[in-house]
C-alpha cells in the first residue's frame, strides 16, 4: 500500500509538470504574437510618418517656389495697327509726364524708329513708361586708385527689376604742389569724361557735363546728363560723379 501510494503521487507530480509544460508554452507564444503584431504596429506608424513627412516637404517646396515673370510678348501688327497703337502710346506718355514730380519728362521715339519688338498691348507699354518714370541711377562704390588720364565711375539705372549699368570715364592731369610740406599731387587740369552703357537692349547718349574743382584742389565734382532709350521710351537723367586725387595722384 505504501508502495501504491507513493507511485500515484509520482504521477500526480509528473501530471502537474506537464500541465506547467503546457501552460509556458502557451503564454510564450501569446507573448511571442504580441511582439510581433507591435513591431508591424511600429512598422506601419514610421511608414505612415515618413509618407506624411515626406509629403509636407513636396508641398512646401511647391508652395515656395517663385515663378519668374515673363516678358512681355510682342504684337505682330500692321502699319496701320501701328499707328493707332502708338497714338495710344503717345496719350501714355503725356499721362505719366502730368503725373511725375521729376524734374525730367519722358519721350517717345519717333514712329519710323520703332523696332518690331517695341510694340507690346497697351497695358504692358503703360507698365513699362511707369517704371522707366520711376527710375533712380546710384554710383556704385569703388576704392581701387586709377591713372588720371582714365578714370572709371562705374552707375547702376534701376528701372522695376531691371539693372543698367553705365560707365563714365574722366580724364585728368595732375601735378605736384611743393608748397604742401612733404609735397602733394593735385588736379590742374580737367580733360573731359565718356560714357557707355553696357546693355545690349539699349542706348545711352551723353548730353553733356559740368564740372567743379574744390577741396584745394583734390576732387573734381562732374554733373553729367544723359538720355537712356530702351523699348521705345527715352529718359533723361542726371547724375553727380566726384573723383578724388590722393597725395601720390591716384585717383578714384
Amino acid at each position: 500500500m505504501v508502495l501504491l501510494k507513493g507511485f500515484f503521487i509520482i504521477l500526480n507530480g509528473v501530471g502537474m509538470l506537464k500541465k506547467y509544460f503546457y501552460i509556458s508554452i502557451l503564454l510564450g507564444a501569446i507573448a511571442l504574437s504580441g511582439c510581433t503584431d507591435d513591431e508591424d504596429g511600429s512598422k506601419e506608424v514610421t511608414a505612415e510618418s515618413l509618407t506624411t513627412e515626406q509629403s509636407t516637404a513636396i508641398n512646401n517646396e511647391v508652395n515656395t517656389t517663385k515663378t519668374e515673370e515673363a516678358a512681355p510678348i510682342p504684337l505682330n501688327l500692321t502699319q496701320e495697327q501701328k499707328e493707332e497703337y502708338y497714338q495710344k502710346y503717345v496719350a501714355i506718355i503725356e499721362k505719366v509726364n502730368a503725373e511725375n514730380n521729376e524734374d525730367f519728362e519722358l519721350e517717345l521715339e519717333p514712329i519710323t524708329d520703332f523696332l518690331d519688338e517695341y510694340w507690346f498691348e497697351v497695358a504692358e507699354f503703360e507698365k513699362l513708361v511707369k517704371e522707366r518714370a520711376k527710375a533712380s541711377m546710384i554710383v556704385l562704390e569703388n576704392n581701387e586708385r586709377y591713372h588720371p588720364m582714365s578714370v572709371p565711375k562705374t552707375t547702376k539705372l534701376q528701372i522695376g527689376s531691371k539693372e543698367v549699368f553705365i560707365t563714365f570715364t574722366g580724364s585728368f592731369n595732375t601735378q605736384l604742389n611743393s608748397a604742401i610740406p612733404g609735397g602733394r599731387q593735385e588736379f590742374s587740369v580737367f580733360d573731359g569724361i565718356s560714357s557707355e552703357v553696357a546693355d545690349v537692349d539699349g542706348s545711352w547718349i551723353q548730353l553733356g557735363y559740368n564740372d567743379t574743382l574744390i577741396d584745394d584742389r583734390s576732387t573734381y565734382v562732374i554733373d553729367v546728363a544723359g538720355k537712356y532709350s530702351q523699348s521705345g521710351i527715352i529718359s533723361t537723367h542726371a547724375i553727380s560723379l566726384k573723383f578724388n586725387c590722393n597725395k601720390n595722384g591716384g585717383i578714384n
